[in-house]
């Protein structure tokens, strides 16, 4: 197949067309685009799993405006890996394998974080195990609990499910 010449996917069918619209508003209500969720959906689904930026904007009926800026979030978000084809100019995109796994080991550092901020605030405190401190101390060992879960979770994914 030439550069010039593009692989037709099929046109989405109304239920994976509801699937997509599904992911795209759990997207929406985690406080991304609504399109970056149905570019994910698509992602899932789509065959062939690597698709171009245009059977992507085919599939979706979205505007190239929104695929490339949903594209350039979910690439820079490590979401979505981004390649190339000898001989080939186009891009392609397809849903990065193990990339909940590697998102939730990137987790561990902000509660890392949450940890120190929630242990300055106790600080603040004459008792820290006393009534004042509690919503602070709550939340500061629920902090110290995830951080020591996520890892020890993934771990347990990772034996399960081996790349």
């Amino acid at each position: 197949m030439s550069s010039v010449e593009e692989e037709q996917t099929p046109a989405p069918t109304a239920d994976q067309l509801a699937f997509v619209e599904d992911i795209a508003l759990v997207f929406e209500r985690m406080g991304l685009v609504r399109m970056v969720g149905r570019t994910v959906g698509w992602l899932l689904i789509c065959n062939p799993p690597q698709q171009t930026f245009g059977q992507i904007a085919d599939a979706l009926q979205a505007s190239k405006g929104s695929i490339s800026s949903s594209l350039k979030t979910l690439v820079g978000m490590r979401w979505v890996d981004k390649s190339s084809k000898p001989g080939d100019r186009k891009d392609y995109y397809s849903i990065r394998p193990g990339v909940l796994a590697d998102l939730q080991r990137q987790q561990v550092t902000q509660y890392v974080d949450l940890t120190a901020m929630t242990e300055r605030g106790l600080a603040l405190f004459d008792d820290p195990d006393g009534e004042q401190a509690a919503r602070v101390r709550d939340m500061h060992e629920f902090f110290l609990f995830i951080r020591r879960e996520i890892p020890a979770m993934i771990d347990r994914w990772d034996a399960e499910h081996p790349h």
